[in-house]
């Protein structure tokens, strides 16, 4: 069954475009309601502030407005007595706010309350709230739906009140309405920034199939050119004997049908599905590394085995095959130094775990490239039969299996590590590429094939 594989890197930057389209949108949203918050609440905060020195100025020229009510009532028919107009602010504001006031002797006791025009509060209880409002040692502030200040005077302290409940629900009102307007804004951008995001990598994603169809047509046209070029220096040979021309001929064209066949396995584990069966991993990978026992050996090396047995997993044997294949021929080809190659297989956690480690080098500014297509390390561009696809083979392999492949650098060494599911164990991860390095910063390396 052949199916496209959608490419995790897209997928992974549209995320990443939504998620920054999102992020800035909600840092712009909450500055923004932050500051207006602030700023208003600053403004009215000093409104009311200016507005209790005022009912401070007027007590002090005139005392105890309750009392002048009192006293100096008006006649019948007469006309109430005149009161000073508040200077300067809005003196509609003014009159429209409920301000009540408790004076206190030097003896700490309220001798004078104004109870305003309301009968909201008792004497006792703004009394209380005055001298609780002393007790905090503050000349302004808030306290409960009141904003307050203290004005000490000869011979008395006067506590002015001033109710701000109304001016309070309206802003919580306000900023309530802000945020719920702020949340349906938030989804309606979420929706418009996946759209967007899918529209920025569109073409992208075309570039990417377009690639790989050129990967796939030129494998194909140049297999059966290059495979005519094999065979007519061949015959040749044979009718000329050996001849360091033709030696050489036969020398590239197996070269370019090396990478055909590279480009060509590549497009082929890309695009399709492999066919899964439950298999013997433990086997599989004792059969992968026996054939690498005589390289080994003529590097001078050996080969260190901790392959845990019946080990079993859904999987491709061809594919899982060539992907020990490809990580075992890495980690021989790109060793230095000495050290032996390890090979490990267990099971941790429902999953299969197989690391092949090597000594060698690995500059930093590769180990973002190494599963790259078509890298591979300066130090290793001469590498005959080496064309920079072989890790990138082994990733799609892994990938394909839903798993996951790291290259992990410590202590001198190189050590790709694979993790595939095992039984029911089935984790959705065929959409991402994980690359991921763990461990501390070496000089370790490897190089692709």
């Amino acid at each position: 069954m052949t199916r496209k594989r959608q490419s995790s890197a897209f997928q992974r930057s549209r995320r990443q475009i939504v998620a920054v389209i999102m992020a800035v949108f909600l840092l712009l949203f909450a500055v923004t309601l932050a500051a207006i918050y602030i700023l208003s609440y600053q403004e009215l905060y000093q409104d009311n502030q200016d507005m209790l020195e005022t009912y401070v100025n007027q007590y002090r020229e005139n005392g105890n407005p309750s009392e002048i009510q009192r006293t100096e009532a008006s006649p019948p028919g007469g006309s109430p007595p005149e009161q000073d107009e508040p200077p300067d602010h809005d003196s509609t504001r003014y009159l429209l706010s409920s301000f009540y006031s408790v004076a206190f002797d030097g003896d700490g006791e309220p001798f004078s309350v104004d109870m305003g025009d309301g009968t909201l509060y008792t004497e006792g209880q703004l009394s209380a709230v005055a001298e609780s409002i002393l007790g905090t040692g503050q000349s302004q502030g808030t306290y409960g739906n009141f904003v307050y200040c203290v004005a000490a005077e000869d011979g008395y302290t006067l506590v002015v009140l001033m109710d701000n409940t109304l001016v309070s629900d309206s802003f919580t009102t306000l900023f309530r309405n802000a945020l719920l307007l702020g949340a349906v804004m938030v989804a309606a951008l979420f929706l418009c920034a996946i759209g967007l995001a899918r529209w920025i990598i569109r073409p992208l994603e075309e570039s990417d199939r377009r690639q790989r169809q050129f990967l796939s047509d030129a494998g194909h046209e140049l297999k059966t050119p290059v495979s005519v070029v094999e065979a007519n220096a061949e015959l040749l040979e044979r009718e000329i004997g050996e001849n360091k021309w033709l030696g050489n001929i036969r020398s590239e064209s197996g070269r370019m049908a090396g990478l055909v066949s590279e480009l060509l396995t590549l497009v082929r584990a890309e695009r399709e599905a492999p066919q899964m069966e439950p298999l013997d991993f433990s086997r599989l990978v004792l059969g992968g590394v026996l054939p690498f026992e005589g390289v080994a050996f003529e590097q001078g090396r050996t080969l260190e085995e901790q392959i845990d047995g019946q080990i079993t997993i859904p999987g491709n044997p061809s594919q899982l095959s060539q992907l020990v294949s490809i990580l075992m021929d890495n980690a021989l080809s790109h060793s230095e130094g000495a050290g032996s190659i390890a090979i490990a297989l267990h099971q941790e956690r429902g999953e299969a775990v197989l690391t092949v480690s090597n000594p060698g080098f690995l500059p930093e500014e590769d180990r973002e490239e190494i599963f790259v297509r078509f890298f591979r390390s300066d130090a290793n561009r001469g590498g005959a039969g080496h064309y920079g696809l072989g890790l990138t083979i082994a990733q799609t392999i892994v990938e394909a299996h839903q798993g996951e492949i790291q290259v992990d650098c410590s202590h001198g060494r190189v050590a790709f590590t694979v993790r595939l599911p095992t039984g029911e164990k089935k984790r959705r991860r065929a959409g991402e590429r994980p690359c991921r390095r763990q461990g501390k910063p070496c000089n370790g390396s490897s190089s692709k094939k």
